[in-house]
């Protein structure tokens, strides 16, 4: 049986998780991750959505997300998220 968080769709998953961890743990988590996906692109626009989501509150607790991940992707030796990139529309011309 699939557990509640597993039901939500990826948007909610995140939301929540934005909503109960600091940045600072939800930097952490997204550094541990940085490796494990084959396209750095969509890993920077899930980081960007997860820093957007923190501004729609705070925009302090966005600077710390986006600061405190960066520092944790040149830990591991890893570029930093580019941050200033526009997001791309998802439906493309018909």
């Amino acid at each position: 049986m699939p557990s509640l968080s597993e039901t939500l769709p990826p948007e909610r998953r995140l939301a929540l998780a934005v909503r109960t961890r600091t940045p600072f743990q939800l930097a952490l988590a997204f550094a541990s991750f940085a490796g494990q996906f084959y396209d750095r692109c969509a890993f920077d626009a899930l980081a960007r959505r997860a820093s957007d989501l923190y501004a729609v509150d705070d925009g302090e607790r966005a600077c710390e997300f986006r600061a405190r991940l960066d520092r944790r992707l040149c830990d591991r030796h890893r570029e930093p998220v580019r941050w200033d990139v526009a997001p791309v529309a998802e439906d493309g011309p018909a």
